[in-house]
C-alpha cells in the first residue's frame, strides 16, 4: 500500500513547522493551498494539529515503547507520532490502515528492518489498550507533578514547572487542558456597515458565547464567508475581542497610535468604534496585510514602518498608545500548538526585555493625560502583571487605571493579558 496522500502533505506541515520554524497555519496554507479539495485537506489539518497538540503525550508514550528512543531517527519518531495520534484519538481510521501505511512509509524512508520496528512499536501500543487513554496510567509512570502534567497534558517540562510557580495546581491544570482543544472560532462583526444589525440577528442563534459585536461559534456558516468577503466581518478571536472591552476602549482618548499593529485585527476594532487610528508594525509584509484589510473592512488609516521600540515618524502627539507586544504566545496554545515545541524559557527572558524598551518609548512619547495600553496573549507572570509592576515602579508619572486577565471559567479556551495607564 502506498502511503495516503493526507500523511504525506501532513508529515511535510510537520517539517516546515518544526524543522525549519515556520508558522504552523503558514505552513498549512503553503502545504495545503495547492492541493484540490477534498477530505485529503481536512484529514492533514486534523493532523497536524491534532499531532502538535499532543506530541508531548505521543512522545512520553514513545519513550516507554521504544527500546533506544534518543538513539531512534527523527524521522521514524515523526511518523511513528503521526500513526499514533490515529490510533488514540481518531477512530474513525481503522487500525490496520494506520499500521499499513505507517510501516510502509518507514520502509520508504529508512529500511526492512526499522519498518519491522515500527510494527512492533504500534502494535504494543496496541495491546497496552483503553490504558493509556486515562491519566493514571500516566500518573504511575512519572517521577513529580511536573512531570505527569507535561506527559498527560502535552507540554515541555519547563513550561508546566513555570505555570505550577505562578498558578498554583488547580489553576495550572485548567490552563494546560484548555490547551488540548481547538478553541471556537470567532468573528467580529463590522459595526459599521451596512447589514452589521441583521449579521449579529443572524448569529444570535448561533453562538457559543458573546459580546456585544463578538461572538464564539462552534461552526462557521456559509452566510459569514459572504460576510468576510464583503467586509462586514472579520474572523478574529472573541477573547481577543473580550480583553479590549475589559479594558475600556470605548473610554480611550484619540488618536490611537497601534505601535505593534502586526496584520490590523485589533487596529481595525479601534476603528470600528470610531477611534482615529494610526498603524506601525517593523514588518512591511504585515503593513501590506493590514492596509488590504483596511481596503475589505472600509477604512483608510495612516500606516508606517517603524520598530515598537521606535522611532515613530510623528507630526503629532497621539493621546493613546496601544501595545499589543511581541510575547511568547503561551496564551494561544490552543489555536497556535506549534509555540509550545518552539518557544523556550529564555525565549521569555529575551522577550521580556524587549517589552521594556517598547513600554520606555512609548512613555516618553505620550504627554500628560496620555494613556498606555499593554496587551499580551500570553500567560507569564513576568511578561504580564509584573511588566506593569516594574514599569509602575520606574514611571511614577503613570497611574494604573485597569488590568484584567481572562481566565478557563470563560470557556474560551485563550488567555489575555492587558493593562491600561495614565500619564499623569
Amino acid at each position: 500500500m502506498s502511503t495516503p496522500s493526507a500523511r504525506r502533505l501532513a508529515l511535510d506541515i510537520l517539517r516546515r513547522t518544526l524543522d525549519h520554524k515556520q508558522d504552523l497555519q503558514a505552513a498549512v496554507d503553503e502545504v495545503l493551498n495547492p492541493v484540490q479539495a477534498g477530505p485529503d485537506k481536512g484529514l492533514a489539518t486534523e493532523l497536524a494539529y491534532g499531532y502538535l497538540r499532543m506530541r508531548g503525550r505521543i512522545d512520553f508514550l514513545l519513550s516507554q515503547l521504544l527500546k533506544n528512543p534518543v538513539q531512534t531517527s527523527p524521522i521514524m519518531k515523526r511518523i511513528l507520532g503521526v500513526a499514533m495520534y490515529e490510533l488514540l484519538f481518531l477512530s474513525r481510521i481503522p487500525d490496520y490502515a494506520t499500521l499499513d501505511w505507517a510501516v510502509t512509509l518507514v520502509r520508504e524512508r529508512l529500511d526492512q528492518t526499522m519498518g519491522k520496528v515500527a510494527n512492533g512499536v504500534l502494535r504494543s501500543l496496541l495491546r497496552l489498550g483503553l490504558s493509556v487513554r486515562f491519566e493514571e496510567y500516566y500518573q504511575t509512570k512519572t517521577a513529580g507533578h511536573d512531570q505527569f502534567l507535561s506527559a498527560w497534558y502535552s507540554c515541555p517540562q519547563w513550561l508546566a514547572r513555570m505555570w505550577l510557580g505562578s498558578y498554583g495546581k488547580e489553576q495550572t491544570q485548567a490552563f494546560l487542558q484548555a490547551t488540548l482543544s481547538a478553541p471556537p472560532l470567532g468573528v467580529r462583526i463590522n459595526r459599521t456597515h451596512a447589514q452589521a444589525e441583521t449579521l449579529r440577528e443572524n448569529l444570535q442563534p448561533l453562538q457559543q458565547d458573546s459580546s456585544n459585536w463578538g461572538f464564539a461559534l462552534t461552526q462557521w456558516p456559509e452566510f459569514l464567508q459572504h460576510a468576510v468577503a464583503e467586509g462586514a466581518a472579520t474572523r478574529q478571536s472573541l477573547a481577543a475581542q473580550k480583553i479590549m472591552d475589559a479594558l475600556g476602549v470605548e473610554h480611550w482618548p484619540s488618536p490611537v497610535l497601534d505601535a505593534c499593529a502586526g496584520r490590523g485585527g485589533k487596529t481595525y476594532l479601534m476603528s470600528e468604534q470610531g477611534k482615529n487610528v494610526w498603524a506601525s508594525d517593523v514588518n512591511v509584509f504585515r503593513l501590506r496585510q493590514l492596509k488590504a484589510e483596511g481596503a475589505r473592512l472600509g477604512f483608510d488609516i495612516p500606516a508606517f514602518r517603524s520598530q515598537g521600540q521606535g522611532p515613530y515618524p510623528l507630526r503629532q502627539t497621539p493621546r493613546t498608545i496601544f501595545l499589543d507586544v511581541p510575547c511568547s504566545g503561551l496564551g494561544v496554545l490552543s489555536r497556535r500548538p506549534d509555540i509550545k515545541w518552539k518557544r523556550t524559557a529564555a525565549d521569555c527572558a529575551g522577550l521580556v526585555k524587549l517589552q521594556e524598551e517598547i513600554l520606555r518609548a512609548a512613555a516618553d512619547l505620550l504627554t500628560s493625560g496620555g494613556c498606555l495600553v499593554y496587551v499580551t496573549c500570553t500567560l507569564n507572570p513576568e511578561e504580564n502583571e509584573k511588566q506593569i509592576d516594574r514599569f509602575a515602579s520606574l514611571h511614577p508619572e503613570f497611574s494604573r487605571l485597569r488590568q484584567a486577565q481572562s481566565g478557563p471559567a470563560e470557556g474560551l479556551g485563550e488567555f489575555f493579558y492587558g493593562a491600561v495607564l495614565r500619564k499623569k
